[in-house]
């Protein structure tokens, strides 16, 4: 399967989705923190998701449910 981002919209075969960008565009020199969406070719793994919202979900990806004791962190200095 691939997946196409076209003037801000995810587009798989004939499906389209709205994404967000990072304000400063997508860059292939990511860094975190820099406020831009990465430019490359990905492979999707694992699908996080939140239990209350998504009752129902079929997918061929391995699927873990975000718990309360789960969390990540955003900042390029922290461990």
């Amino acid at each position: 399967m691939h997946i196409k981002l076209i003037k801000k919209k995810i587009h798989i075969n004939d499906y389209r989705l709205n994404c967000a960008i990072g304000k400063r565009g997508i860059t292939k020199y990511k860094k975190e923190g820099d406020l831009s969406t990465p430019r490359g070719t990905f492979k999707l793994k694992t699908l996080f998701y939140r239990k209350d919202r998504v009752k129902n979900l079929n997918t061929g990806l391995k699927k873990i449910a975000i718990k309360k004791n789960m969390g990540w962190c955003n900042d390029p200095k922290s461990k």
